[in-house]
């Protein structure tokens, strides 16, 4: 019997050191990942070391601080360090129990934590301390923020992209055309090229790292994305990351690093279907600091980018350059309004040029970087607003693009319990814009010769000031272009084909009160060429657009006319759908305690007859507190110029003048949108052509569209 427990003795002896070995190969590989910021896998090593021995303090702490900063986990860092706090009495136990209380939304007790930490600290600080106490008052600040952002939460749907573009690897940056019809984003895992790599870019299997690889897919006609490709002439063994793509989808900006540059801004142009090898940047864009984030204009003109250059109010300011002469001028900072003592990076301006979203530390931020938008009136910037919770975390947010409509944005995170799919991943938010949307004309299309596909130079001049704006260009293998035009004037299109006569038409978006896509190819003949195609004009798409379903009656058993424009004929034809007299719904008006199920008509476009009837099929009777329905029949940005004389018998209008400077004229209110249907064709049959109802909940105003996507705000019906 003794000899067995010797034996056994010997066994216990062999096992401890072979985990004490195993222990010490996993420390080392913890402290790796831990110093290299890769808390995910600290987490995962220390969580292991813990569980072995749950005495050691330097594991436990270690586990609490990876969770601080991987979003799946994080709300485990509340219990290590409450833990922590009951035994360690000291100030930086309240520092770290204030950052997991801070994380995880627990705003009060954040702040209690921080006011302890500081408190504790006195009046002679030491040096070291010096950061934190500065990083303590602006978790005071953020928590604050917070709490006000959580009194005011946002109702959004948010969805993760999913396969193919997301994958169990990092995605991020997204950039889009203004068109949706193309993403490019940056992507980083074993796919990257030269695989893993050390610092000095060296093939590295044991210490190496995947570096910043350059994606492209692009969308089909059923809305889904397609495979993503590495795109070759963009991607180097350095990193080389998407930042912005022009709105036209025909110029891509890179942020380009490698071991003796930190970091540049580059341009690509995209040659048919190839994008040419990237350049960088002038040095009034790219100087001896780092520049790494960019949007440009829809008209090409101007440049927003992110630096931190020397002579700004923080470490990291916005600011704007000017094309001269073909190239960039010097750089201006946006100033006070948009950029703070901390930091603010990737800027991203809409096409209509007046709405600028951006990334911030400071404004309204409730942890990290924030999304934050202004809008530009009279030439100068307003104060910046948050996107708000949920689309802004305490986690760091940023990169946030949408496209031409406002309806949808993207944006890449790593935030946890939302679909994720691998440590970043790229993401949809609808509503894209808060508030008022954008009022513009897409004109999008091809430019052929004889009937074949060409490379075109599209011109756009304003008729009032004879401004130019542009140039844009026809993609030399495809033929498409897509070009962005604002409201407030008259405009002279030009397209020219090298050899050939160029082509001139007009359009007058001057009264435009809200987004329309126009699609219109061009055609240019050479002499004697047959089977030419008549063309139909773009201010006669245009009419039509502005004309057609929005002012469908729905309630009558008349035919509905529906002027839809084919590009290839002459004139417009007429196509009669005959639609059914609505039928009774079986909501009650005010009734029920929850809206309907608008799911089968989430995210169609209402201008659709079918669409429109099936709505108000769905949600025609329903009500809600707070919640009322008028008649939008104007918005100009010069408001003197609306005479209303034709529509005096419905009431005089209430004008409100938005934050994006325009005016906008409502008529009549009612509980329910079928009263307010009723009332609309009665303003239409006035002559009010383009009059259609928007909605407006405890005073903000909505597109119906807007609402269906969110379910009416999760308004309760009464």
């Amino acid at each position: 019997m003794g000899k067995l427990k010797f034996i056994l003795s010997v066994l216990v002896f062999f096992v401890s050191l072979a985990t004490i070995a195993q222990n010490k190969d996993i420390q080392e590989e913890a402290a790796i990942a831990f110093d290299s910021k890769d808390y995910k896998k600290a987490y995962e090593l220390y969580d292991k070391l813990y569980t072995q021995v749950p005495k050691n303090f330097e594991y436990k702490f270690r586990l609490g601080y990876s969770s601080l900063f991987y979003p799946e986990k994080k709300a485990r860092a509340i219990e290590i360090f409450e833990d922590i706090k009951r035994t360690d009495k000291s100030a930086d136990a309240d520092y770290y129990l204030a950052k997991a209380y801070h994380i995880n939304y627990k705003f009060d007790q954040a702040i209690a934590s921080y006011d302890a930490f500081v408190a504790a600290k006195g009046t002679k600080i030491k040096e070291d301390d010096k950061p934190f106490i500065a990083d303590a008052k602006i978790g005071v600040m953020n928590c604050n923020n917070g709490k006000e952002l959580i009194a005011k939460k946002i109702v959004a749907d948010i969805k993760n992209i999913g396969a193919p573009i997301n994958t169990s690897e990092t995605e991020g940056v997204p950039v889009i055309s203004a068109d949706e019809s193309i993403m490019i984003y940056t992507y980083i895992s074993k796919n990257s090229t030269g695989g893993l790599l050390n610092d000095m870019l060296k093939p590295d299997k044991e210490e190496g790292t995947y570096h910043e690889d350059i994606f492209s897919s692009t969308r089909s006609n059923d809305s889904t994305w397609n495979a993503p490709v590495a795109i070759s002439s963009l991607n180097s063994n350095a990193n080389d990351a998407a930042v912005a793509l022009s709105p036209d989808g025909q110029v891509l900006f890179s942020f380009a690093s490698d071991v003796k540059n930190p970091g540049d801004l580059c341009a690509s142009k995209l040659v048919g279907t190839d994008w040419s090898k990237p350049e960088k940047l002038n040095s009034n864009i790219n100087s001896e600091s780092w520049e790494g984030s960019c949007s440009i204009t829809a008209d090409g003109r101007y440049l927003y980018f992110a630096s931190e250059r020397p002579g700004g109010f923080g470490g990291r300011d916005l600011y704007m350059s000017e094309r001269v002469n073909g190239d960039w001028g010097p750089a201006v900072n946006l100033g006070a309004s948009i950029n703070t003592e901390y930091n603010e990076d990737a800027p991203f301006i809409h096409p209509d040029g007046i709405t600028l979203f951006f990334s911030s530390q400071g404004h309204k931020s409730i942890g990290g970087y924030d999304i934050m938008y202004s809008i530009k009136k009279d030439n100068n910037w307003i104060e910046p607003l948050s996107m708000g919770i949920p689309l802004n975390t305490t986690e760091d947010d940023r990169y946030y693009v949408i496209n031409a409509k406002g309806d949808v944005g993207y944006f890449s995170s790593n935030r946890g319990g939302a679909g994720g799919k691998g440590q970043q991943d790229i993401y949809t938010v609808t509503p894209g814009m808060l508030g008022e949307k954008p009022i513009l004309a897409l004109l999008k299309g091809s430019v052929y010769v004889d009937d074949k596909p060409t490379e075109a130079k599209i011109e756009i001049t304003k008729k009032e000031t004879n401004e130019l704006i542009g140039p844009y260009y026809a993609n030399s293998k495809t033929g498409k272009y897509l070009m962005a035009i604002s409201p407030g004037s008259g405009y002279k299109i030009k397209i020219t084909v090298a050899g050939m006569d160029p082509i001139e038409e007009e359009i007058d978006v001057e009264k435009l009160q809200k987004f329309v896509e126009i699609r219109k190819d061009f055609y240019v003949y050479s002499p004697g060429f047959e089977n030419k195609k008549n063309q139909i004009s773009v201010k006669t798409i245009l009419d039509s657009l502005l004309n057609t379903a929005t002012s469908v009656d729905a309630f009558k058993n008349d035919a509905v006319i529906n002027n839809v424009v084919d590009a290839n004929t002459s004139t417009p034809t007429k196509t009669t759908t005959p639609v059914e007299p609505v039928k009774p719904t079986t909501n009650v008006p005010c009734d029920g305690a929850t809206p309907p199920d608008f799911s089968a008509v989430k995210g169609k476009s209402l201008n659709d007859p079918a669409v429109y009837k099936q709505f108000l099929d769905i949600g025609g009777n329903m009500c809600a507190e707070g919640m009322v329905f008028k008649i939008q029949i104007a918005a100009y940005q010069h408001p003197e110029n609306y005479k209303y004389g034709h529509l005096k018998q419905f009431g005089k209008p209430e004008e409100i003048k938005y934050p994006d400077g325009i005016t906008r004229f409502t008529q009549l209110s009612f509980a329910t949108i079928k009263e307010a249907e009723v009332a609309r064709q009665k303003i239409i049959a006035k002559g009010q052509k383009d009059a259609w109802i928007t909605v407006f909940i405890d005073g903000k105003r909505f597109t119906l569209e807007e609402l269906i996507l969110v379910n009416f705000n999760g308004k309760a019906i009464n």
